[in-house]
């Protein structure tokens, strides 16, 4: 599993572990909080994927010096910490800080699959 050193830092958070879009993503309780992607089918995308809202982009740009929208998928609510930013470790750590504290800016409750 990629950047196997963020989810050392979340323990000891109960995060439950998927599979989606060929990445490892992680769920806490009912959120959906990030995923770790180093995924031949998104090079310009290998990083941790970022769980959030249009509306919390802004504040986030503020905390992580490395964050961007993701190229590779159209998916607009996601951000992406990149692999090869200087501050991606940095950045990673300050994630794990506001997810430890339940920061509002991380984290989506999927909308359920109609049967």
């Amino acid at each position: 599993m990629p950047y196997a050193f963020f989810i050392e830092w979340l323990y000891p958070l109960p995060l439950e572990h998927k599979k989606m879009f060929g990445t490892d993503t992680f769920y806490l309780e009912d959120k959906i909080v990030f995923a770790l992607c180093k995924n031949s089918n998104y090079p310009l995308d290998h990083g941790i994927w970022i769980a959030t809202k249009k509306q919390h982009h802004q504040k986030l740009r503020h905390q992580l010096k490395s964050v961007r929208p993701l190229i590779s998928i159209g998916i607009k609510t996601w951000l992406i910490l990149p692999e090869d930013h200087d501050a991606f470790e940095e950045d990673a750590n300050t994630l794990v800080s506001l997810i430890k504290s339940g920061s509002p800016l991380v984290g989506n409750i999927p909308k359920k699959r109609k049967p």
